[in-house]
């Protein structure tokens, strides 16, 4: 995904499922597509992420790996995503620079350990009760 003066890949990040004790983390490049260095900014929005570097300066035609990992404790299911902005480097941090910006949509689903044993349990549970049913109907046949 590319806009004016930067681009990501992947264009987007799936993490998929993941249990409530468990980490996950997934590599985002960053690539300043122009001409000048620029300043980068990853803003996270809608989840719990870690981002790191969250803030850095990237030269002209350069591509940087940015870590994206899970920080969310509660079971559920995720959609947020991260904005990728520019502004010219050497530009003062306070002050709103024109620069781009590419948004990465990003999604996951926390599985509590708990829900997993509980399915199991209940899969197990039905498996054993189908198997007398179908006992019993043999039984009843003779």
């Amino acid at each position: 995904m590319a806009g004016i003066g930067i681009g990501a890949s992947p264009d987007k990040i799936e993490f998929g499922e993941v249990r409530v004790k468990e980490g996950a983390m997934r590599e985002l490049y960053v690539v300043n597509t122009d001409d000048e260095a620029e300043q980068v900014v990853l803003i996270v929005e809608g989840v719990d992420l870690i981002v790191n570097p969250q803030e850095f300066d990237l030269s002209a035609k350069e591509s940087r790996v940015v870590s994206i990992s899970i920080d969310q404790k509660n079971a559920g299911e995720y959609n947020g995503s991260i904005l990728i902005m520019t502004r010219p480097s050497g530009d003062n941090p306070g002050g709103l620079g024109l620069g781009a910006g590419v948004r990465v949509p990003v999604s996951f689903v926390v599985k509590d350990e708990i829900f997993i044993k509980t399915l199991r349990v209940v899969g197990g549970l039905l498996i054993a009760i189908a198997f007398v049913v179908l006992l019993w109907m043999r039984r009843s046949k003779v």
